[in-house]
C-alpha cells in the first residue's frame, strides 16, 4: 500500500519539512529494517528526495545508518530530544508543588529554567503572593549569560568547558554590577560550585536580585535551574542566604523523588 504525505498547512507551505518528517516517521516504524529504497517505494517519494534529506539526519545525528545492510534507525540526537522533552514535563510536574512554597515563604517568584547553545528559557514559574512583583512568561527567553541561573549551569561543567564558552560568547555588561572579567567571572563560578548556588546582585537587572541553585539527577548531571527573583530592596542578602539553603534542600528532595 502506498501511503501518502501528511496535508500541508493552508497557512505556511514548506513541503520538503513535510516529507523530511514523514520519512523519519517511517524509519521510526519500520525499527531498523528499511533503507533508501525502501522509504522511497513505501512512500512514493523521488530516490533523490529520500536520500538527500536522510543524508542530512546522518550528519545532525539524527539518524544511525548499519554499516554492512545500509539500513536507518533513530539516531542519539533524536532519542536525546525525546529523553529531554519527557524529564522536562516530569520535573516541571514534579518541582512545581516546591516551587509554590519557596515562593510562599520567600515572597519572591520562583522560576525553572533549562538551557541551550542560544540561552536560557523559562519552563515553569510560581509567580510572588505580592502584588506588586517580578515575572515573566512561561516560555520566555533570557540571554545566555543572564544573572545566577546562568551562573548555576556553568558551574556544574568543568573549568576548561567555561572557559571555551566565555572565549567563544564574550561576557556582556547588562548592568553596572555585572561581572564582565573572565578571570573574576571564573572565580564566582568557583565559589557557586562551593557554596552549591548563585547569586545575582543587580547584575542582570536594575533594583532585581535572584539567587539560584542548580537541580540534578541521580548522575549528577544538570537538568535545569531554579531560581528566585526579588526586588533589591527587600531580597536582602540575608534572605537570599536562606532562600538559597531552602532551595537546595528541595533542590535534593527532587533530585531524591525523579530517582
Amino acid at each position: 500500500m502506498i501511503k501518502m504525505a501528511p496535508k500541508e498547512s493552508n497557512n505556511y507551505s514548506a513541503p520538503m519539512v513535510y516529507k523530511a518528517f514523514t520519512i523519519l516517521k517511517e524509519i521510526a516504524k519500520a525499527q531498523g529494517t528499511f533503507g533508501v529504497s525502501d522509504i522511497s517505494r513505501q512512500l512514493n517519494f523521488n530516490k533523490s528526495t529520500v536520500y538527500g534529506v536522510t543524508q542530512a539526519f546522518l550528519d545532525l545525528g539524527v539518524l544511525c545508518q548499519d554499516e554492512l545492510t545500509k539500513k536507518f534507525r533513530l539516531g542519539p540526537a533524536l532519542i536525546q530530544l525525546s529523553n529531554q522533552s519527557l524529564a522536562s514535563v516530569s520535573l516541571k510536574s514534579i518541582a512545581r508543588p516546591y516551587m509554590i512554597e519557596l515562593a510562599r515563604d520567600f515572597v519572591g517568584t520562583v522560576f525553572l529554567a533549562c538551557f541551550d547553545e542560544y540561552g536560557i528559557t523559562i519552563i515553569e514559574k510560581a509567580d510572588s503572593p505580592l502584588v506588586l512583583k517580578i515575572s515573566a512568561p512561561i516560555g520566555a527567553r533570557l540571554p545566555f549569560f543572564a544573572g545566577a541561573p546562568a551562573k548555576s549551569f556553568l558551574a556544574n561543567l568543568d573549568e576548561d568547558s567555561q572557559k571555551k564558552i566565555i572565549m567563544e560568547r564574550n561576557l556582556p555588561k547588562f548592568t553596572e554590577n555585572t561581572i564582565d572579567d573572565v578571570d573574576e567571572y571564573l572565580v564566582d563560578l568557583l565559589q557557586v560550585r562551593k557554596q552549591g548556588y548563585a547569586t545575582d546582585y543587580e547584575e542582570y537587572i536594575y533594583g532585581v536580585n535572584a539567587v539560584s541553585v542548580a537541580l540534578l539527577d541521580k548522575r549528577g548531571m544538570f537538568l535545569a535551574s531554579i531560581y528566585i527573583v526579588g526586588f533589591s530592596n527587600s531580597f536582602t542578602e540575608e534572605k537570599m542566604r536562606l532562600a538559597a539553603e531552602a532551595a537546595k534542600e528541595l533542590a535534593r528532595e527532587i533530585t531524591e523523588f525523579m530517582g
